[in-house]
């Protein structure tokens, strides 16, 4: 199912994969097992040295040991932390970013 409305067929789609990928462009992979579960998140981050929590509606994201109040984050703000430290530890962001197109995006 191809839920993008400005391409019409999966034909279409390969296409594009191989010109990005002929481009220069890299497919993003993430390993067998990799997740966006909070729970999954905060163990791996504790490996890292570093807790992830929610306070109400707020998420925080910092070093284990760290001193001072903790900066409560929005979701966005909350990933954008997240994939800073992923991207540290040699593993694919969540988000994509503007950088990792060869031309701008519409």
């Amino acid at each position: 199912m191809i839920t993008a409305p400005h391409i019409k067929s999966r034909s279409e789609l390969t296409s594009m994969i191989i010109d990005f990928t002929a481009k220069g462009g890299e497919v993003r992979t993430f390993k067998r097992g990799h997740t966006s579960d909070w729970t999954y998140l905060r163990d791996m981050f504790a490996g890292f040295g570093y807790e992830l929590k929610i306070d109400r509606s707020f998420y925080i994201v910092r070093k284990i040991g760290e001193k001072g109040r903790p900066k409560r984050l929005t979701r966005v703000q909350a990933i954008r932390e997240i994939d800073k430290v992923l991207v540290a530890h040699a593993h694919q962001p969540f988000m994509i970013t503007k950088h990792e197109f060869l031309e701008p995006r519409p």
